[in-house]
């Protein structure tokens, strides 16, 4: 966090994100931390899993394959 304090992990599991087209995915093993009142998505994690990452014109795709 930005003001140097610890975080605790509550718990981890699977979210179903619903795209604009209508298909659901999985984010697997995503922490459940209770202190940050934002949702994030950290990009090197998802590039770690082999997809493959753009963001243009305020747009993130995520490719794999």
């Amino acid at each position: 966090m930005g003001d140097d304090h610890l975080c605790n992990i509550e718990g981890i599991g699977i979210v179903r994100v619903k795209m604009a087209d209508g298909i659901v995915r999985e984010l697997k093993e995503v922490r459940y931390v209770p202190q940050l009142k934002r949702n994030l998505i950290l990009v090197g994690a998802l590039e770690v899993l082999g997809l493959v990452i753009s963001i243009r014109d305020s747009v993130l795709k995520m490719i794999k394959g």
